[in-house]
């Protein structure tokens, strides 16, 4: 039997800390993953925030709504909201690294990094080797 063509992987570099666009790169890495795509997000400079629920308070939306705010608004309009698509993203096993020097830039304490997804701790290297071949977007 052939063995299986492997998919091309996605990676997303969210550097954004825009609550907007940090909920598109959600959504892109969500239906990439749902297509069968391996896919890594690389959250770095102020969007790295985003993955403490300690540091979330400074995430607003590109209108100034808080995140907290911009997500109530889109589950009761029946759109995917943050915490469902990274509930998701780890059940489609996503795969989500913290930049190492982003957490020390905004002092990040990494015990206070979400759980599900699991975070990894990283740098550039590793994810420019593994999205060989792929697409990567930025946000």
């Amino acid at each position: 039997m052939a063995k299986a063509a492997r998919r091309r992987p996605m990676t997303l570099m969210v550097i954004s800390p825009i609550a907007d666009r940090i909920h598109m790169a959600l959504m892109t890495g969500a239906t990439a993953a749902a297509m069968g795509r391996p896919v890594t997000f690389f959250f770095s400079k102020g969007a790295v925030k985003f993955l403490s629920e300690e540091n979330r308070t400074g995430i607003i939306a590109s209108n100034t709504m808080p995140l907290a705010t911009m997500d109530a608004m889109l589950d009761e309009k029946g759109i995917a909201d943050s915490a469902l698509l990274l509930d998701g993203l780890a059940a489609m096993e996503a795969r989500f690294i913290a930049c190492e020097t982003a957490i020390r830039e905004y002092d990040i304490d990494p015990a206070t990094l979400i759980t599900r997804p699991a975070i990894e701790i990283g740098g550039l290297a590793p994810i420019i080797e593994e999205g060989e071949g792929g697409d990567w977007l930025t946000f």
